[in-house]
């Protein structure tokens, strides 16, 4: 039996675009959620790559290494704040196991992700410590795309396990930035600091190392 070449290739073709469009598919299918969850399991390795930028481009000033510590020295006590009111659970690689009770007392009650608040401060401060504009820049929009993600991965878990309370919370208070400054007379505090400074031992380490690497690196430049 002959068969037609021309009907072969077009087969073929068939064959081909239909490939090509479920590469597509498969390719287009990953949802912004789904990213934030894989950032979310590899959130401890991701600021490898600009912490290496900010440690090879340095070349701050006294202004850039001031207000950089400063950034730092903020940052991180957002998050001591937030993990005095949100316990051990910010160490969770998992983040379907998040606690029995949704925690809206506190920093919570100013902005729903105080400890990514926290975090890109402190990240953007170091950037901003380096002295190179475009570092900064580079930071600031990695970051934000980084949280962006999570966050929304994040949202999609809390709505499952919350329902209605926390849609309700995420009406009430805003992702990012505080519809209203804190008032020191009315603000929450913990009863103490003690596990949340235990806590993050790990996380003081790491930013002194990197204020000791940074002001080491740049003994020749301006500082």
């Amino acid at each position: 039996m002959s068969v037609d070449k021309n009907e072969t290739g077009s087969e073929n073709k068939v064959a081909h675009d239909l490939n090509h469009d479920e590469h597509s598919s498969s390719a287009s299918s990953w949802s912004v959620q789904e990213i934030g969850e894989k950032l979310f399991e590899l959130r401890d390795y991701t600021p490898i790559p600009l912490i290496a930028l900010v440690l090879f481009t340095a070349e701050p000033t006294v202004k850039s290494a001031t207000l950089g510590t400063l950034l730092v020295v903020l940052g991180e006590l957002i998050r001591v704040y937030s993990v005095a009111f949100i316990g051990s659970v910010s160490r969770t690689r998992n983040t379907s196991t998040t606690g029995a009770n949704l925690i809206k007392s506190g920093p919570f009650s100013l902005v729903r992700n105080p400890l990514y608040v926290g975090n890109f401060i402190i990240t953007t401060g170091l950037a901003v410590f380096s002295g190179v504009a475009w570092v900064v820049l580079v930071t600031i929009l990695l970051f934000s795309f980084q949280y962006y993600c999570i966050v929304k991965h994040e949202e999609g878990l809390l709505i499952g396990r919350f329902g209605p309370e926390y849609e309700a919370y995420m009406k009430e208070v805003p992702a990012w930035i505080p519809s209203r400054l804190p008032n020191l007379n009315t603000l929450e505090w913990p009863d103490t600091f003690s596990p949340a400074l235990k806590s993050e031992r790990r996380t003081l380490l790491a930013i002194g190392f990197m204020l000791l690497a940074l002001c080491l690196l740049s003994g020749g430049s301006k500082v």
